[in-house]
């Protein structure tokens, strides 16, 4: 399956300012540079990563051509998101991450927000299969289970 990676937590994965990228972001990228994984953007999500994150954007358009990168159609995850928002009963702000999440069937997030990780593990939101969490609130190191928890989640082409 393919991943997403919530703009709270793309500094660690594409760096920013000095010592911002973490072991576990490194991981996450060397995951999605080996062709193992690939990171699914979409609607307002991409608009954050665009605009939020220098790192991303040069990392988008070698992407692209890499097939590393799977662009939803914006219009779409749009008009999923206006749906979530009247239909959803949500505890994050980010109703943008549940849509493209139910738009393209992506099961794994990279997040630290306590509210998404919620929403992503609720069965009546994300489910068929449910949503796994990658985080780094609680340790910032490339463990055994956030490897683990990568090579559960190759994505197939056409997610």
């Amino acid at each position: 399956m393919c991943a997403i990676l919530d703009a709270n937590a793309a500094h660690e994965v594409f760096g920013g300012n000095a010592g911002q990228a973490t072991e576990a972001g490194r991981g996450f990228f060397q995951w999605l540079k080996d062709g193992k994984g690939n990171l699914v953007v979409g609607g307002k999500l991409k608009q954050e990563l665009d605009q939020g994150v220098p790192g991303f954007r040069r990392w988008a358009s070698q992407a692209i051509l890499a097939g590393q990168l799977v662009n939803v159609d914006d219009h779409r995850v749009n008009d999923k998101t206006e749906y979530v928002k009247k239909h959803g009963d949500l505890q994050s702000d980010d109703p943008h991450v549940i849509a493209l999440a139910q738009v393209n069937g992506a099961r794994l997030l990279f997040s630290n927000d306590k509210g998404l990780h919620e929403d992503f593990g609720n069965p009546e939101v994300i489910n068929h299969p449910r949503g796994k969490i990658y985080s780094t609130l609680e340790n910032k190191n490339f463990t055994e289970d956030k490897r683990k928890l990568l090579d559960r989640h190759r994505c197939r082409m056409g997610n």
